[in-house]
């Protein structure tokens, strides 16, 4: 999935949550700047804290990181 689709999709979940990515990423215990990195594709997060980071995403976002 490219980068801009991936946005749009987190963006219009946040929208109907009421949340910003700010404050969804501290609601959830979450990097701030792993989060962001990850949503423009400069961290795959395969290891450790981003691994963790990805896999929360994917719950409330869905498989936003398959190709």
């Amino acid at each position: 999935m490219d980068i801009d689709r991936r946005k749009k999709i987190i963006a219009d979940k946040l929208e109907d949550m009421g949340e910003t990515l700010t404050s969804w990423t501290n609601r959830n215990g979450l990097h701030q700047k792993i989060i962001t990195d990850l949503i423009d594709g400069k961290l795959i997060g395969t290891r450790g804290v981003s691994r963790e980071n990805r896999m929360k995403m994917e719950i409330t976002f869905g498989k936003i990181f398959d190709d």
